[in-house]
């Protein structure tokens, strides 16, 4: 049983870890990989603790999709950063999942709670 919930609620969190971190680049701008955990991180109150081998493969797949644009940055001090901002593509798509996110809370709200129309 334990199996079954694990996978169940890993399947409910991709998803949602999805819309986190879009919504993470649109808020913090022009960002990096770490940058978007630690705001992901600190937004939960410590709850959410995301790993680089959830983040990075969601960025790479957002890239590819052109949800997001990526840029490395060569700064004086320290390594190169590969950079994230959102496309217009990017930003469009977050605000419909931000309209189904509240229409699937709504409904999951009635089907949980027993409300009947």
């Amino acid at each position: 049983m334990q199996r079954v919930r694990e996978k169940i609620n890993r399947e409910m969190r991709s998803g949602l870890y999805t819309l986190f971190i879009l919504h993470s680049v649109r808020e913090l701008g022009d960002t990096y990989g770490y940058e978007i955990v630690r705001h992901i991180e600190r937004k939960s109150g410590g709850d959410i603790k995301l790993k680089d081998a959830t983040v990075y493969p969601v960025l790479r797949y957002l890239t590819k999709k052109k949800i997001l644009e990526a840029y490395w940055t060569e700064p004086e001090k320290g390594v190169p950063r590969k950079y994230y901002r959102l496309t217009s593509q990017g930003q469009i798509l977050l605000e419909e999942l931000l309209k189904d996110y509240e229409r699937l809370k709504e409904l999951s709200e009635k089907i949980l709670q027993g409300e009947e129309k």
